[in-house]
């Protein structure tokens, strides 16, 4: 995206490695947050949840570009948007 399409203020920073992402079609909310980085890699805890709170999160581990790679797909694909902390 250029620049002059970005706007000035991002609404809804990452705080302390944790961003937040949710799709109302599908009644979703994803949080992405920093784990414990090894010797060789840094992970990335990658969390699903159902908007409405009933029914079993999915809860992924992954390498940080994987991450990183997983939320611009996400926010490219349509559907998912930046929102603020769900819980």
């Amino acid at each position: 995206m250029p620049n002059k399409d970005r706007p000035l203020v991002d609404l809804h920073p990452p705080k302390n490695g944790v961003g937040w992402l949710m799709n109302t079609q599908e009644q979703k909310v994803c949080r992405f947050q920093n784990d414990m980085p090894t010797q060789h890699a840094q992970w990335v805890v990658v969390e699903t949840r159902p908007l409405r709170g009933s029914g079993q999160p999915v809860i992924r581990r992954m390498l940080r570009h994987n991450a990183i790679e997983a939320w611009e797909t996400m926010l490219k694909s349509g559907g998912w948007k930046r929102c603020p902390p769900k819980w």
